[in-house]
């Protein structure tokens, strides 16, 4: 009786550790998403989740760790509901454009959380983080999706290339009023994953040519 009423309070122990844990967690979201990275700091937090400062840093050492957790979060959340899409065959183009665009969507919806990763607002350490669980995924992705031997350039390398067009291509349209939408991003995507940056041509002489 007695250990299993130690272990009922070891539990309910737990449960308010992790309650606490991810209400501060979604406490750094809210106040991120409003200000922006650089305008929030440990006491903002701990005062929106109604902690004192001594809890928060029993459960993270610095801000910084407190957002990077945040930031996992919501690229597991993302790249699940992607994953799970259903497709017709290995690489769809249609699934390859729609994950594209929820990517830029979610990015959009998430727009100040997603400049921590590809702007300059949060610390190198944070950036690095971001730029690698991107091309983790992208060349997991890769690998999952296309047959051994498909790929003319190895899935590792590939992965750095995706990464580094969709950081770029994130950062400036997220810091500018491009005009275009999610989903002409994701078409621009799949098209040079698929065709190259080269508009197919007509040689003037061939017969294609003749009026």
């Amino acid at each position: 009786m007695l250990k299993k009423k130690l272990r009922q309070q070891r539990d309910r122990h737990e449960r308010r550790k992790a309650a606490t844990h991810q209400r501060l967690i979604d406490a750094a979201r809210d106040l991120i998403s409003a200000r922006g990275y650089g305008q929030v700091d440990i006491l903002d937090i701990t005062e929106h989740a109604d902690v004192s400062k001594a809890t928060f840093y029993k459960h993270f050492d610095n801000k910084e760790t407190c957002v990077r957790e945040l930031m996992q979060q919501g690229f597991d959340a993302l790249v699940a509901e992607i994953i799970s899409a259903p497709r017709v065959r290995p690489f769809d183009p249609d699934w390859a454009r729609a994950s594209f665009e929820r990517a830029f969507r979610w990015a959009e919806e998430n727009r100040e959380l997603m400049l921590i990763m590809v702007g300059g607002a949060a610390s190198a350490e944070l950036n690095a983080f971001g730029r690698q669980y991107l091309a983790t995924v992208i060349e997991r992705t890769l690998i999952n999706e296309f047959p051994k031997q498909t790929l003319s350039i190895p899935p590792h390398v590939l992965a750095q290339m995706v990464t580094g067009m969709m950081i770029q291509l994130l950062g400036w349209w997220l810091e500018n009023d491009t005009g275009y939408t999610a989903a002409d991003l994701a078409g621009f995507m799949l098209d040079v994953l698929q065709r190259g940056v080269v508009a197919e041509t007509i040689d003037p002489h061939s017969p294609e040519a003749t009026p």
